[in-house]
């Protein structure tokens, strides 16, 4: 089992609608801002990891530690937004081309998202190759 971890740092963003603009009989559509900094951040970091994208089906592992508020101090989960599955999307888009060929590929996937202790916001990420595995620990009923 091939397998690659690494980490991100900077306050995860979550991948947001593309928003819509029409001007002078014109519409087109973009991402925003934002979301683009961060995927192109994730993108560049992951490239540092994988010299070619995976093949195959692919299991990705993500940690998402975000700010803590005051008024959270002794909490471990984030219970609040932004919504794990956008955070989530942000990430597995931005590894397309780089960790593997396109987000299709993911076939299992898990994803957490905790308060940070000490250290700074970042994401970690593991990508992992299941060319050759039939079933995975925790996915699949035991025999």
């Amino acid at each position: 089992m091939q397998h690659v971890y690494f980490e991100v740092k900077g306050d995860p963003v979550p991948k947001a609608r593309a928003r819509t603009v029409r001007k002078g009989g014109r519409t087109w559509s973009f991402t925003p801002k934002r979301v683009a900094v961060w995927e192109k951040t994730v993108k560049e970091e992951a490239a540092k990891y994988f010299e070619e994208p995976l093949v195959g089906p692919i299991q990705v592992s993500l940690v998402f530690y975000m700010e803590r508020p005051k008024s959270r101090r002794k909490d471990v989960w984030v219970p609040t937004t932004p919504d794990l599955d956008n955070l989530e999307k942000a990430v597995l888009d931005a590894l397309n081309g780089v960790a593997y060929e396109d987000d299709r590929f993911v076939v299992a996937k898990n994803a957490q998202k905790k308060y940070v202790g000490r250290d700074e916001p970042r994401v970690c990420v593991r990508v992992t190759s299941l060319s050759k595995q039939v079933s995975i620990e925790g996915f699949s009923k035991p025999e």
